[in-house]
């Protein structure tokens, strides 16, 4: 259950009504980004990650908190291997992989999503770009943002439409999208 998501469980088919239609900006973000031929699995990525999303804090059947960390750990790696000579191995066998980790292992999800953003960041800082630094500045608030609204946060209010999480979801698909658009216009393949 998101219980550490912050807002009220319901029990319609959409569980937590902001977190779930917020996590739709990964869907709209991601079919965008997949247009561009060289950010086509970014786009994938971002799909998956808004249905893993969506699947977690709206009709929450069993095994979505396993799509919910797959997918986002996964969109991650993806970002991190974006432009790399080990790219492809980001894609289905990424995908793949952490799937596989997170079924044996299902409390590693936090460590995965960590271990992937430090990677994704020293690799991309390389390039030396603004973008780049503004983005990952930009995930940490937002990140941050979200923290601050968990169950027993600060911001946290179970029963206001605000939800930081919320905010989270749209802020990181946003943000994602600009990012890679912006490393892609520095000197990605097309």
């Amino acid at each position: 259950m998101p219980s550490s998501d912050c807002e009220l469980i319901t029990s319609g088919f959409l569980g937590q009504p902001v977190n779930t239609l917020t996590t739709l900006a990964f869907v709209i973000v991601g079919l965008v980004v997949a247009r561009r031929g060289s950010l086509r699995w970014v786009g994938i990525a971002l799909i998956a990650t808004g249905v893993g999303s969506f699947l977690f804090h709206g009709p929450m059947p069993p095994g979505s908190l396993w799509a919910h960390d797959v997918s986002l750990v996964w969109l991650i790696v993806v970002v991190a291997g974006l432009g790399q000579t080990w790219e492809r191995w980001t894609r289905f066998p990424g995908l793949i992989s952490i799937g596989l980790v997170l079924a044996l292992v299902p409390g590693a999800a936090d460590v995965l999503a960590v271990a992937a953003t430090a990677a994704a960041g020293v690799l991309h800082l390389r390039r030396r770009s603004q973008g780049t630094v503004v983005a990952i500045a930009s995930l940490g608030a937002v990140a941050v943002f979200g923290r601050l609204g968990a169950t027993g946060g600060p911001l946290c209010g179970p029963s206001s439409i605000f939800q930081p999480h919320g905010v989270w979801h749209v802020g990181a698909a946003a943000i994602v999208g600009w990012w890679v658009y912006t490393m892609a216009d520095i000197g990605l393949p097309e």
